[in-house]
């Protein structure tokens, strides 16, 4: 294939990937074999939205060499792996996505049941044990596992999910596949330990919370909303409506807050909680200038525990933290108690589970406590499937703070 034709195609399904929900931000990587010897593949840190021709690096599949100044995704040693030991793989997309990602961490091959999906990714997808991420270990692993079978989807444990094909489409059907796969083999585990003939996600949370807490949580409970909102000159915009698809809506409701008076006049208490926490927040952490509060329902049900969050997958620990501490909203506290409470909890964390009430996720910008959000549901997810399984590897606490480090150090500049 033409060298920019295949670089056409990457970033075509770099935007495809972010449409579909597969891939977010920089997350994951992409590449497409050229010919025998070279492989063309996404760039380290570079948004998919806004990726150029240029910025799509040419890599030899012999020693993973590459000329110019962008530097190619640190999974090039998997991708040329897979090139080397698979003649027939054209196409390789390694991706996040939710539900792949919260099976990884339980070290299990999947059994794949249904035909049709045993025609596209084979009879079972195999697991391929933990590395951390662009190290010589997990290539090892990789080709241990794609010689053990000819299958073409694969987990990274506590890392996500390795597709290959002939093509591009090819290698889309089976990220979609291998995602309902995945979510039906939660799903399936559920029925099997509640005695349940139909799947319902609301049953399967409060099983969840049932056999985590030995208590179902009172569904009919209204959740306190402590809205989203956004650092502005000399204070901070509440918005008082959000969607999941749409944090800070600019056409919602919204009320400015600048100083501590207009946070006391309000006669609202929910709101004036709000208020003061997210004051709170701000006035502590300078570095902040995005809060949604969060009620997706994995978040929520996790919540429900009362217990801190422990990072089952590598993005958790890079982008959040070594684990997300777990704060009761006291409802004989007052609201600068709780405040206070919450800010000394969130420091070194981009989140905090709000027991029973969801969790709040910040960020330097919009964009990363948004991220921040759709990490946190993943890792909850994985949280959820360990739990039914009884089984699922916690990412070492010594290898979490190493990413969150680089992380810090390096890997988020480059987004920036």
């Amino acid at each position: 294939m033409e060298i920019i034709k295949a670089k056409e195609k990457v970033i075509t399904a770099g935007k495809r990937l972010i449409e579909k929900g597969l891939i977010v931000r920089t997350w994951g990587n992409i590449s497409c074999r050229i010919n025998d010897n070279q492989f063309v593949i996404t760039p380290s840190g570079k948004p998919y939205e806004s990726l150029t021709v240029k910025e799509i690096v040419t890599v030899n599949i012999n020693d993973c060499s590459y000329s110019g100044s962008i530097e190619p995704s640190s999974e090039k040693k998997v991708h040329a792996a897979v090139y080397q030991q698979r003649p027939d793989i054209n196409y390789v997309i390694h991706t996040h996505q939710p539900y792949a990602s919260a099976v990884s961490p339980l070290e299990t091959d999947i059994p794949v049941s249904d035909p049709a999906a045993t025609d596209l990714v084979g009879i079972k997808v195999l697991s391929i044990p933990y590395a951390l991420s662009g190290t010589e270990k997990l290539k090892t692993n990789v080709i241990a596992a794609i010689n053990r079978s000819r299958g073409k989807a694969y987990l990274m444990v506590s890392h996500g999910a390795l597709c290959l094909g002939q093509d591009c489409e090819e290698t889309f059907k089976i990220a979609f596949t291998l995602e309902q796969i995945c979510a039906d083999y939660i799903n399936q585990r559920y029925l099997e330990l509640s005695g349940e003939n139909t799947f319902v996600p609301e049953a399967l949370r409060d099983f969840f919370v049932k056999i985590s807490t030995g208590n179902s949580p009172a569904s009919n409970t209204p959740l306190p909303k402590l809205f989203n909102s956004e650092r502005i000159d000399k204070g901070f915009r509440m918005h008082l409506e959000a969607s999941e698809t749409d944090s800070f809506p600019s056409e919602a409701q919204y009320v400015d807050i600048k100083n501590q008076d207009e946070i006391n006049t309000r006669a609202d208490e929910r709101l004036k909680l709000a208020l003061s926490i997210h004051s709170e927040l701000y006035r502590a952490y300078p570095e902040i200038k995005a809060i949604i509060h969060t009620l997706r329902p994995d978040i929520t049900a996790v919540s429900h525990t009362g217990r801190p969050v422990y990072p089952m997958l590598d993005d958790f620990a890079q982008i959040i933290g070594v684990n997300v501490p777990s704060v009761e909203l006291n409802s004989s506290d007052n609201s600068k108690v709780i405040a206070a409470d919450i800010a000394h909890q969130l420091k070194e964390h981009s989140a905090v589970i709000l027991k029973g009430a969801g969790a709040l996720c910040c960020g330097p910008s919009k964009s990363d406590a948004d991220a921040a959000e759709m990490i946190l549901d993943k890792n909850c997810k994985a949280v959820i499937a360990s739990t039914l399984f009884s089984k699922g590897k916690l990412i070492n606490p010594q290898d979490a703070r190493l990413m969150r480090k680089n992380y810090l150090n390096s890997y988020s500049k480059k987004a920036e």
